[in-house]
């Protein structure tokens, strides 16, 4: 695998088709129950501030995307449900990138990762990689 990281220039409209081809494929939401239109979006782009934010490319094609926000958190969305290149991928990011000093009750001194029950890939990977599962989420609709 020879993996490449993009950043995200979020006016780019090449960029945002991208991210928006890979929010309809994705399998597994956290931070959405329905697919928003297009124009929302862009908007959503446009405004996140994200630390960083990075396309994911294995040589010439798109595999998926991350980020990392400021509370250190990383956010992965992959188009291949594989646990290798979950693996690989999150490997990768920790190895270029450094979370940024804890703040008590606001942001924890180690990257985290959230995940959705269901993603059973990325679950798998986060096991392998001996990672300690610290929290449950639940969504009090």
């Amino acid at each position: 695998m020879k993996l490449r990281f993009v950043e995200v220039d979020k006016f780019n409209k090449i960029h945002i088709d991208l991210l928006y081809e890979i929010l309809k494929k994705r399998q597994h939401n956290i931070s959405h129950i329905e697919l928003p239109d297009f124009n929302t979006h862009k908007l959503f782009v446009e405004n996140i501030n994200y630390r960083k934010w990075n396309l994911i490319y294995n040589k010439d094609q798109l595999i998926g995307n991350y980020y990392i926000n400021y509370e250190n958190f990383i956010g992965i969305n992959l188009l291949v449900n594989n646990i290798y290149y979950y693996q690989i991928i999150i490997k990768e990011i920790l190895s270029i990138e450094n979370p940024l000093p804890e703040i008590k009750s606001i942001r924890n001194k180690y990257f985290l990762i959230n995940s959705s029950p269901q993603n059973k890939f990325l679950n798998d990977a986060l096991k392998l990689l001996n990672f300690r599962q610290i929290q449950s989420t639940y969504l009090c609709k």
